[in-house]
């Protein structure tokens, strides 16, 4: 019976562990583990911003004609498997099936005209659950690793 117990408790936690590793987070990058971690168990939204605390969620800047950028961010989006792509006013957007649970998640990509080239906004979010187990970044990461071999 002990037994039992402990399998129903230690479930939970190796899914969660599971869903954790396929999605390959940087957990030792910076700003260091801990707080990696409390991201990936506690929140359900990756997106960019210009100051990020995670190195690679800080805002790119792709040297790309701007009337350009949303044929090269929908064809990433396709070689990626990625269903439902579109543009709707100015964001592309997609559907991502997760891996391990197979939930859906958005993705939306918005993008402005710099001197330097284009800054892209990139936001991907869960439909479902407080946690997304870093899913969100991986796709993210996805779509940059993209983005920087099509524009190079």
């Amino acid at each position: 019976m002990n037994y039992l117990l402990w399998a129903l408790l230690a479930a939970p936690a190796l899914l969660m562990m599971g869903a954790l590793l396929l999605n390959r987070p940087p957990l030792f990058d910076q700003p260091g583990l801990l707080p990696r971690l409390k991201t990936y168990l506690t929140q359900n939204v990756a997106q960019t911003a210009p100051d990020h605390a995670y190195p690679e969620l800080r805002t790119p800047v792709f040297r790309i004609e701007e009337n350009q950028f949303p044929e090269t961010v929908g064809a990433c989006m396709h070689s990626l498997g990625w269903r439902n792509v579109r543009e709707e006013g100015g964001v592309v957007k997609a559907e991502v099936v997760t891996m391990l649970l197979r939930f859906t998640d958005d993705v939306e990509v918005r993008w402005q005209a710099t001197t330097e080239g284009v800054a892209v906004h990139l936001r991907a979010s869960s439909r479902v659950g407080k946690a997304d187990f870093a899913a969100n970044q991986r796709h993210l990461s996805q779509l940059l690793s993209c983005l920087r071999a099509s524009v190079g």
